[in-house]
């Protein structure tokens, strides 16, 4: 694969810069209209004041989209052993996400870049390796997005095979990168066995330390807020030049010289760029993108002049001007307040208050009530109006009509989720391969019961300490590790309104159980079975992520039969497991296994009386039944008959013939069915 030449960077990069500046003009704009700031040019009879409904919804709009919850699953694409996708989720969740807070804590840092994706259209978030108190780990940042462009004539940043991020070092920093370069080769001409393929120009380096050539950050690439408060950074300037592909060549040079300075692979064995723009809307045009604020800053605009045209008139009804009439000279001006038991002056003239109103003032609100509809419309908030007059008059106030617009604004929000979990992968995908590709050496790491659990059943092997356990610390050699990941995030641990109405719909069956205690009869008549287990599972599953409330059933647990004459779960050591020829005719007893105790022996004569007493119910109400066709249902002559033709033949009562003629009905013999009926009997009797 081709990449760009050191001597063609400066033409490249200053051709993306131009470009980027064209679709990038009205930053300036946006950036106002974000931190509710006033419009330029204001009159200055105007107050100054503004809706700032835009900048709220921006400031929301993470809080809804971002889950607390944002998490995934990392898999090993080159390598066989399923231990090393687990080793990554566990090093991921305990090493890498705590420790990701270079700019702010890791989650906050997404929170950021769903904002700013709001107000520029997409935000840079670029991967990292830091060496920090000690600890050596990858990290992300939310990067500005003026410093931070595409390749010329690409849409969008998986377009790009080159990007171009510009960096600003203080004196300290850059004597610091100095200091670590210089030890970088040392250790490197010291100990053959270190890979590095990082390349430094140190004199280059030195130079543009001594000539102290820092330089003031443009204002065409400075946030508005830091260009109105004159605090432009002021650094030296380095640019760098990042390509996509395995171990494509990544420069840094100082902009003023066109000197590279430093040069490496890229740190990613995936071949993946470091940096990746998290999108509000793509029209795949615009390779930044489309925000929220470029949507609705026009009727904000149109909104905060509406709203200071309000204020103003409702201080010209509370203080109207005054028309003076006749000798001025003699009015004490000073005295014309509008204050309690005031004393107005006025000599030989006649002054008298002004009344300015008009159909323009009194179809203010009206007019602005209309504007708030409209921006409403544009930005993901929805109609927040209560009152059935107030709002969108096309919007019902019905609940059908709250419904529809819940699931319109979530329409929106699911939309912008879809974008952040694409850009979470990338992101998280980076990290890990970054970090596993970076480490040195040997690390020590605490894991949980749970998680040496995960490690052993996906095949790692841990050692035995002297007493014959395994230990809870992990050494990971990491040149034993490496491997390319790919990762996917669970975006239905973020469904919490879905789940919440499937379990609003679960508990409505369990009460329904609960109140109509013939359900499952009723069910049995029409075919249908009653699994209340899962039920039960799916309800407290829906309700906590604690996997040990509920458990699978070992094999020794399963070890168990379902009685044909009970319906109950009998333990195979109890009883013995029915043989295949004859499923009614229990084996004998394993050699060593304990007979029934009474206690057992009561339940279980308890539990066939119980099931006699079902059997008969439900005898009587195969009698009440309608006739099929197929099958027609005998009368209750026949059915008396039977029961005292079983009677005869094999001694036994009433309720026994009821239940042995039941479980004949199910395709068992009716010898075996009174053999184990009158065992279980003589084994009650004793």
């Amino acid at each position: 694969m081709a990449y760009i030449q050191e001597k063609d960077i400066k033409s490249l990069y200053t051709t993306s810069k131009s470009e980027a500046r064209i679709w990038r003009e009205d930053f300036p704009a946006y950036e106002r209209l974000a931190d509710n700031g006033l419009m330029e040019g204001l009159d200055p009879n105007l107050p100054e004041v503004n809706d700032g409904s835009l900048a709220a919804a921006l400031f929301k709009l993470p809080k809804r989209i971002v889950s607390s919850k944002l998490t995934g699953v990392a898999k090993a694409l080159d390598r066989d052993e399923a231990w090393v996708g687990e080793l990554a989720n566990i090093v991921w969740q305990k090493e890498i996400v705590p420790y990701a807070n270079t700019q702010a804590p890791f989650h906050r840092k997404w929170k950021d870049a769903v904002r700013k994706a709001g107000i520029y259209g997409s935000v840079p978030l670029i991967t990292i390796f830091v060496d920090k108190d000690g600890r050596r780990h990858s990290d992300f940042i939310v990067g500005q997005p003026q410093d931070v462009t595409l390749e010329p004539g690409k849409i969008s940043d998986y377009d790009s095979d080159i990007q171009f991020w510009d960096i600003y070092y203080s004196k300290l920093q850059l004597e610091n990168f100095i200091e670590e370069a210089k030890k970088e080769q040392e250790t490197a001409k010291k100990d053959t066995d270190t890979k590095s393929t990082n390349k430094y120009d140190i004199p280059a380096l030195e130079a543009i330390l001594a000539a102290g050539l820092e330089e003031e950050r443009s204002s065409e690439d400075t946030p508005s807020q830091q260009n109105t408060k004159n605090v432009r950074p002021v650094g030296f300037k380095f640019c760098i030049a990042v390509q996509r592909g395995v171990n494509a060549p990544f420069y840094m040079y100082y902009s003023s010289t066109n000197k590279v300075v430093k040069s490496w692979a890229n740190p990613d064995p995936t071949g993946d760029s470091m940096i990746h723009f998290l999108y509000c809307y793509q029209d795949f045009i615009n390779p930044y993108g489309i925000g929220i604020v470029k949507l609705a800053g026009g009727t904000q605009n149109v909104l905060d002049y509406m709203r200071q045209a309000d204020v103003l008139a409702t201080q010209l009804g509370l203080q109207p001007p005054l028309d003076i009439n006749g000798d001025s000279d003699s009015v004490d001006l000073e005295s014309l307040v509008y204050a309690n038991r005031a004393l107005w002056f006025t000599g030989n003239a006649k002054v008298t208050p002004v009344n300015i109103s008009n159909a323009t003032y009194q179809g203010l609100p009206e007019r602005m009530a209309m504007y708030k509809t409209s921006l409403n419309q544009l930005i993901p908030t929805g109609d927040t109006s209560i009152s059935a007059g107030a709002g969108d008059p096309n919007y019902s106030k019905t609940p059908a009509g709250v419904k529809f617009q819940a699931a319109s604004l979530s329409i929106d929000d699911e939309d912008f989720k879809d974008n952040l979990y694409i850009t979470y992968e990338a992101v998280a995908k980076s990290m890990i391969n970054t970090h596993f590709a970076n480490m040195e050496g040997k690390d020590l790491i605490k894991i949980s019961e749970d998680e040496k659990e995960r490690l052993v059943k996906a095949g790692m092997e841990f050692p035995l300490s002297p007493n014959g356990k395994t230990s809870n610390e992990l050494e990971i050699v990491w040149d034993t590790v490496r491997a390319k990941f790919e990762f996917e995030i669970d975006p239905e641990k973020d469904k919490n309104k879905d789940d919440a109405e499937r379990l609003d719909g679960l508990k409505s069956i369990a009460e329904l159980i609960a109140t109509d205690p013939m359900i499952e009869q009723d069910l049995a008549m029409a075919n249908k079975k009653l699994n209340k287990g899962e039920l039960y599972a799916e309800m407290i599953a829906l309700t906590t992520d604690n996997d040990k409330i509920i458990t699978d059933v070992s094999t020794q647990d399963q070890e168990s039969q379902l009685d044909p004459i009970t319906g109950q779960l009998i333990p195979s050591q109890s009883i013995g497991q029915p043989s295949a020829q004859n499923p009614m005719q229990p084996m004998s007893p394993q050699d060593g296994q304990s007979q029934i105790d009474p206690l057992t022996e009561q339940k279980m004569r308890q539990s066939d009386e119980k099931h006699q007493m079902d059997m008969q119910l439900k005898a009587q109400k195969l009698q009440q039944q309608p006739q099929q066709q197929s099958t027609p249902q005998p009368s209750e002559q026949e059915i008396q008959a039977n029961v005292e033709g079983v009677m005869a033949q094999y001694g036994v009562d009433e309720n026994t013939a009821l239940a042995a003629l039941a479980a004949e009905n199910q395709g068992y013999p009716m010898e075996d069915i009174i053999k184990e009926l009158q065992k279980r009997s003589m084994a009650g009797v004793r």
